[in-house]
């Protein structure tokens, strides 16, 4: 009996030791996030039928950047100022690649 719960205090020990060296990269203190008041300069929208597809270009550090609304929940116009979620991160699973940047818009109510 004692070599078993040897055996399986053995197994658990192993299998945590091995959990811990493959386990995918957490985030680091070098992701980030900021929040950014940006104007509007373009908006992009579809339909087709009940389903909609909408996203705004905003000038984002002198770049023009293309933001999607994935819920429609949003109705912008040209010149107004959205609020824009800017998420900059690692490159997934700790691979080399490149720093990627997330750009998602906050919702806010339909006024118009």
């Amino acid at each position: 009996m004692k070599k078993k719960t040897l055996l399986g205090i053995s197994l658990i020990a192993l299998l945590c030791v091995v959990g811990w060296t493959v386990a995918p990269a957490v985030a680091t203190a070098e992701n980030s996030h900021e929040r950014a008041e940006l104007q509007v300069l373009k908006v992009f929208s579809a339909r087709d039928g009940d389903a909609v597809f909408r996203a705004y270009m905003v000038n984002w550090k002198g770049q023009e950047v293309v933001v999607p609304d994935t819920l429609a929940k949003t109705d912008y116009q040209v010149g107004d100022t959205a609020t824009v979620l800017v998420m900059n991160h690692d490159y997934p699973n700790g691979k080399a690649g490149p720093r990627l940047l997330h750009f998602e818009i906050l919702q806010k109510p339909k006024t118009r």
